[in-house]
């Protein structure tokens, strides 16, 4: 076993030398091979669908910008048309979640890129800049093993398939990462880049852009530059994403100090039991860790935490994750929907690097002590069965996207072209999902096919009597036969 774990460890540093030397051509190829890889899992495994109700209201948010607005005329009655995470108000109508992502989806229209294209490219983007950061912090054989450690697990190729924010935030935080990373950072613009790209970064996930932006900025902050004018320029580099935040809540609230998300998150903080829950929530993560990507990673990160050499640290940039999973503790939300641990995608890319860079750095694997040759034959049989794990979750997702799609399937093949379908309940037996995360209607509400939910048999008759000119039906889900049904509205 020793032997064989020599040579695979071999193996690997001179594929890693390798693609190193042969840098351009591997990013050449591999940069469209990542893009048309996770273009496929959005196509054929997630079948093109917002599985999430967060990606629905990302692509709401996104089209409303892009047609040069910030909100849309309601649909009533409200409480029919109700979809969760927007917000409904008298006259108008608009998603909730930071504006960050949603911005950047919008250019992608209006530049005609389709947009379930947009994060596949900022997936391969993710892992270029992975390779960098390695390379800077460490040597470029670590940049290639964090990059190839990532690539492989699941928890980065769903979600870098799907409209979650957290691939866009990751790669605005790594290309930040980046930069701090550079030995020469006394000119002036690395520091105005790198705030630039965390302040895109928070506007586009607060909680996490704030806490990664710690240990970017502390990395910056390093000897080597000076460290009043490096911290000026960095908060130059992101005031204008402050000021078009501040001016982002007026138009919603009146007051540049009211998030719009602070209805729905703010009572989420330490909330009753916020202690059990947190204890909760945490070992969710660590399952879904460990679940989602090469198990041995997490467990090699806390090993390393412990016992890395002075040599093997980068400052808070080994704690990030920590730093993430301690902060959520506080917060009771699990993070619903979702591909893995999401909440704790982007300070997963630097706990790969932290990792690859404390056992890739020699050559030979006989170099290294005796727990470094059992973490890395725990890691290599973990990364061998990723295909596996890759399947199973490919499988099991698909099914749960077929069984939410199944309303507007069984509209489809009933050949209704113009009605108001009325969703009963929750959609689903393998994972079920709520009406009001269904009621997907766009952002001008007056297509030929309109969805809102069946509260009951008055609300739906007043909802069927404002549209007149449409057929009315009452979508049910049947658990036991896992397939749903599609009948006429009965109105006295």
């Amino acid at each position: 076993m020793t032997g064989l774990l020599d040579t695979l460890y071999a193996w690997w540093a001179g594929a890693a030398d390798l693609a190193n030397r042969h840098r351009a051509a591997v990013l050449a190829v591999g940069g469209p091979v990542v893009v048309l890889a996770l273009a496929g899992i959005n196509q054929f495994i997630l079948l093109d669908f917002p599985n999430s109700g967060d990606e629905y209201v990302y692509l709401y948010q996104a089209q409303t910008l892009a047609a040069g607005r910030l909100w849309n005329a309601p649909l009533e009655p409200a409480g029919v048309f109700a979809f969760n995470y927007i917000v409904q108000e008298p006259g108008r109508v608009f998603g909730s979640f930071p504006a960050g992502w949603p911005l950047a989806l919008a250019a992608a229209i209006r530049l005609g890129i389709p947009v379930w294209l947009v994060n596949p490219i900022l997936g391969a983007l993710s892992l270029a800049l992975i390779w960098k950061l390695g390379s800077r912090l460490y040597d470029p054989r670590v940049g290639v093993s964090a990059a190839a450690l990532v690539a492989v697990s699941p928890f980065f190729l769903f979600n870098g398939a799907s409209y979650f924010s957290h691939t866009f935030c990751g790669a605005m935080l790594l290309g930040a990462a980046c930069l701090s990373a550079r030995d020469d950072r006394t000119r002036a613009w690395v520091p105005l880049a790198a705030g630039l790209l965390v302040g895109w970064a928070v506007l586009a996930r607060y909680f996490t852009g704030v806490v990664c932006a710690v240990p970017i900025a502390y990395w910056l902050l390093r000897p080597g530059a000076p460290r009043l004018r490096t911290a000026a320029l960095f908060v130059v580099g992101g005031l204008p994403w402050v000021l078009l935040l501040a001016w982002y809540n007026v138009q919603f609230s009146g007051s540049p100090w009211h998030l719009t998300t602070r209805p729905l998150t703010y009572s989420l903080w330490f909330a009753d039991n916020f202690l059990l829950r947190g204890a909760d929530i945490l070992a969710t993560h660590v399952l879904r860790h460990l679940a989602w990507t090469p198990p041995a990673l997490l467990v090699a990160y806390v090993v390393y935490l412990r016992a890395a050499p002075r040599e093997g640290r980068r400052g808070l940039f080994d704690w990030m994750l920590v730093l993430v999973a301690g902060c959520l503790y506080f917060y009771s939300e699990r993070g619903g929907n979702q591909y893995g641990p999401r909440f704790h995608y982007e300070a997963f890319l630097f706990m790969a690097t932290f990792v690859a860079g404390n056992l890739f750095t020699r050559p030979q694997l006989a170099e290294r002590p005796g727990r470094e040759r059992i973490l890395f034959g725990m890691l290599a049989a973990s990364v061998a069965a990723m295909p596996v794990s890759f399947a199973a979750h490919a499988v099991i997702e698909r099914r749960v996207i077929v069984e939410r799609m199944d309303p507007y399937s069984r509209v489809a093949a009933a050949g209704v072209e113009r009605a108001l379908v009325l969703i009963d309940g929750r959609v689903g037996t393998e994972r079920s999902m709520a009406a009001y995360d269904l009621t997907r209607n766009g952002i001008d509400g007056g297509g030929p096919l309109l969805y809102g939910q069946h509260l009951d048999e008055a609300a739906s008759c007043a909802a069927a009597a404002r549209f007149p000119d449409r057929a009315s039906y009452v979508y049910r889900w049947d658990r036991a036969a896992r397939r749903g049904d599609l009948s006429p509205l009965n109105c006295p």
